[in-house]
């Protein structure tokens, strides 16, 4: 695919009700049309802009519309200082001709969505990731460090003005950055900040200072790397104060390599409290598994459905036995009558469903997307949930796929596609139809035979 040019357009505006004498609600976004199609590849770069305020989060999807070949991607990602937003996906699994829905949220509200479909891959259809545009430098000098892999480069802020900044190394489009806030005690006008590009993504500092008599504190964290941090250009932003409000001064990291890049990290996987499996397929008239991490949370609250599905139900799940985790369990049959809807597998653990949160229905629960929203706590919040997912339900007739293999990335955040079986192997030809239909009739004769005598 060629390089995306910066051409935008408008495809869903996230907006207030509007009426005479209204304006339309300020957060909005539009998404570049270079940037689709996205190819059955890896490193498929979504790209756009919105009027969010720089630094704000949004999270993007990419969410399956196809029940048989279920898939949910999401990024978060955060508005740069420009304005613009670069969300990346490796889209290798899902097969091609797949339709998606394309969206981003923030804050609870949905700043676009449309209707895609993943196009085949002929040949390289790697996107490259764009360059996130900076304000221009307010110091005289391009303020540039050198420096090898595994070696620590010299960042020199000016303090002249007094007070704290806030130093920010890297950006999403490079899947790295690091904050942190910045004071010149011994008021002699500079901080130099050493950054360990060897320390970068493991346990160890990556950030100090060269001066004793100064101070550096790390706001936001850095991703955990699976090796050395990669050669290339990172640029780094100072701002004035606590935040990365405001017009920052730049500058940039050149990360030469040196062979370092092979060396392997080992990163300590921890289970972060969330969905286990972001798509859970069920069968009409079966039991959907739905996985729950609790991690260090006491008790958290599912919310299954909603308005737009004519169907819901709201409870509490609580671990029981100790292994921070609840496996709930989901009666289709069930669902929307007198019969328990939820338990768990676990009899230790425990699940309460919210007194009248769940729809009464007069047929079995259709077929369809029913949205999966998991809080911490024992209320539903009015804003953003911790984390969402989806529960297709499929008809009980037909042979679905089980996405019950389905995991998330520790390090990206993102969820595979589910294993899809090739129509091939469903391809049982009439000639081996007919001999196993004649072997069950010989079967059956011999049981009988065996019986009478």
């Amino acid at each position: 695919m060629s390089i995306r040019s910066v051409a935008l357009v408008t495809v869903l505006i996230a907006a207030a009700a509007t009426g005479p004498g209204l304006v339309a609600a300020e957060q909005q976004a539009t998404v570049s049309e270079d940037s689709l199609p996205l190819h059955a590849d890896q490193q498929q770069v979504v790209t756009g802009e919105t009027t969010l305020e720089p630094g704000t989060e949004m999270t993007v999807r990419v969410l399956s519309e196809n029940q048989s070949t279920p898939f949910l991607y999401q990024r978060q990602v955060r508005v740069q200082p420009n304005g613009t937003f670069v969300a990346q996906f490796d889209l290798s699994r899902p097969p091609a001709n797949t339709s998606y829905e394309l969206s981003a949220h923030a804050d609870g509200d949905k700043l676009f969505e449309r209707t895609e479909t993943i196009a085949p891959c002929d040949g390289n259809c790697t996107d490259p990731v764009p360059e996130i545009e900076t304000p221009e430098s307010t110091d005289d000098g391009e303020n540039v460090a050198e420096v090898s892999q595994g070696d620590t480069a010299e960042i020199p802020v000016s303090m002249t003005d007094g007070g704290i900044k806030t130093l920010s190394i890297g950006s999403e489009a490079a899947n790295y950055r690091i904050n942190a806030t910045v004071s010149d005690d011994d008021d002699d006008g500079e901080v130099l900040v050493l950054f360990d590009t060897a320390a970068a993504g493991t346990d160890g500092a990556t950030l100090s200072v060269a001066d004793d008599g100064d101070s550096l504190t790390v706001t936001e964290s850095e991703p955990d790397l699976s090796s050395t941090l990669a050669a290339a250009a990172y640029s780094y932003r100072v701002f004035d104060g606590q935040s990365t409000d405001g017009r920052p001064t730049v500058g940039t990291i050149i990360i030469e390599a040196n062979g370092t890049t092979s060396e392997q990290f080992e990163v300590e996987e921890s289970a972060d409290f969330g969905l286990e499996e972001s798509v859970v397929t069920g069968r009409q008239g079966g039991t959907a598994r739905i996985p729950v991490v609790l991690a260090t949370a006491d008790v958290a609250t599912i919310s299954i459905g909603g308005p737009e599905s004519n169907y819901e139900i709201n409870a509490t799940v609580r671990d029981g036995n100790g292994d921070d985790s609840v496996v709930l369990l989901f009666d289709t049959t069930a669902a929307g009558h007198d019969e328990p809807t939820l338990e768990t597998a676990a009899d230790a653990d425990a699940v309460s469903v919210e007194s009248g949160s769940e729809v009464a229905l007069d047929s079995p629960l259709a077929t369809g997307t029913y949205e999966l929203s998991l809080y911490r706590g024992t209320e539903v919040a009015d804003g953003q949930p911790d984390t969402v997912g989806s529960l297709r339900i499929t008809d009980g007739n037909t042979t679905s796929t089980d996405a019950s293999s389905d995991g998330v990335d520790s390090v990206t955040g993102e969820t595979p596609a589910a294993q899809q079986s090739q129509p091939d192997d469903f391809g049982i030809g009439a000639g081996a139809l007919a001999v196993g239909g004649a072997l069950a009739v010989v079967g059956v004769g011999i049981c009988l035979r065996s019986v009478m005598n």
